[in-house]
């Protein structure tokens, strides 16, 4: 997702300048479709395998640990296949057919292991075949641009822009299976501690609140321009919908840094819960950091950088979202980290929880400023974010006081949360 948003990013202004606008309108909508279907592919693995991985005894665990979360999302992906046939057909019958070049993303989430690679400090692997895939988005782009070469076909120009917006999370999941298998590959599955379930339906259903957990983050950011849409005219919905997805690409790619760190944070939890924090606060920095990069750029640049994505009109309506939006990049990251605390205690049913309070404090927050000016509705999402720094600091305080406990001696209270 973080590669999604780079890409979007830097190569989406590009696109709507020089694509047809209805061939862009087309794979925009699809692709709102697509983030939930990758969201079910992967299925809480993205969490629960760097957790699994943290804990496993030996090669052999660890290989199994990557043999069966490579054969649920294959499977996920096989009945998903039949699912994104039907929308795709449904919405756009066969005209659009260069849609299902959005498959190719889809079974390459489906066997992406650069969890695992990370899991093994290799980001190397990764960052080449990211790269790698940019590079050739790229190429693409300027094809599309300079040469024109796709413009005869609408078949072509739709499938080269898909894949300009997909080449770098394709290269990275194929290329980071592929080198995951000649580890491996050639390791025989055996018994192994990540859970006790007996087949791959119980497992699903171990990942469920962590997937539920995912859609729940998903709408928090996303579901503001459908409320917009609901209170407010055309232009205006429009014009914030463009600044939302923006931020939420700004957003994807922060996540990205946290999710590569991920497999270090479950092992330092487990080893060393001084060393977690440590980790924690300088990923919190960076998506403060963020923040504080865009609140400048904005102050300094920003009717340039509003114009990339709105027109000059639409530009006024949103300029007083700008700066609360920055302010939400800054905050983002909290409730990530909050739910991969609960992760990691493998308490589930609390990191749904976490994830619904704050959906629902956004919604009451979020509709109240919408209901005086739609665009304020940002300050919903500013408000839900609250919720999770004020509870991932009252963990952070409850966790140093029992490191303080245990340096004296003095014995810990007979149920924590650190337990």
């Amino acid at each position: 997702m973080g590669l999604l948003g780079v890409a979007g990013v830097f190569f989406m202004p590009v696109l709507l300048r020089y694509v047809s606008p209805g061939i862009m309108a087309s794979v925009l909508v699809i692709q709102v479709w697509v983030y939930y279907l990758l969201l079910l592919i992967q299925f809480g693995f993205n969490w629960s395998c760097p957790t699994a991985y943290a804990r496993a005894a030996d090669l052999q665990e660890q290989a199994s640990i990557w043999h069966t979360a490579n054969r649920v999302r294959l499977t996920l992906l096989t009945g998903l296949t039949v699912l994104v046939f039907g929308i795709f057909y449904t919405t756009y019958g066969l005209d659009a057919y260069y849609l299902y070049g959005f498959w190719l993303l889809l079974g390459a989430t489906a066997v992406n292991s650069n969890w695992l690679l990370q899991a093994r400090s290799d980001f190397f692997t990764g960052v080449v075949c990211a790269f790698l895939g940019v590079i050739v988005s790229a190429i693409l782009l300027w094809l599309i641009v300079y040469r024109d070469i796709f413009a005869a076909h609408s078949w072509l120009s739709g499938v080269s822009v898909i894949c300009v917006l997909t080449f770098p999370v394709v290269f990275l999941g194929l290329g980071s299976w592929w080198v995951s298998r000649k580890i491996y590959g050639g390791c025989e599955p055996a018994t192994w501690r990540w859970q006790a379930c007996n087949s791959d339906a119980q497992l699903l259903l171990q990942n469920l609140p962590l997937v539920t957990t995912q859609f729940l983050q998903l709408v928090s950011a996303t579901v503001g321009t459908v409320i917009v849409g609901s209170l407010s005219d055309a232009s205006t919905t429009n014009a914030y919908a463009a600044m939302e997805r923006l931020f939420n690409l700004v957003a994807s790619v922060i996540t990205s840094f946290y999710m590569a760190a991920y497999p270090r944070l479950a092992a330092s939890f487990y080893g060393s819960r001084h060393r977690y924090w440590q980790l924690v606060w300088y990923q919190l920095s960076l998506g403060g950091l963020f923040s504080l990069m865009m609140m400048g750029g904005f102050i300094f640049w920003g009717d340039t950088l509003l114009k990339l994505y709105v027109s000059d009109r639409l530009a006024l309506s949103v300029a007083p979202v700008i700066m609360p939006f920055a302010a939400w990049i800054g905050l983002y990251l909290f409730q990530h980290v909050l739910s991969g605390y609960f992760v990691l205690l493998q308490r589930n049913g609390l990191v749904l929880a976490v994830n619904a309070l704050v959906l629902i404090v956004t919604f009451l927050v979020g509709y109240h400023m919408a209901s005086q000016d739609v665009v304020l509705w940002v300050y919903g999402m500013l408000a839900g974010q609250v919720v999770a720094v004020v509870w991932l600091f009252s963990l952070y305080y409850r966790d140093m006081k029992l490191l303080r406990s245990r340096r004296l001696g003095i014995p810990p209270p007979p149920k924590t949360l650190s337990k």
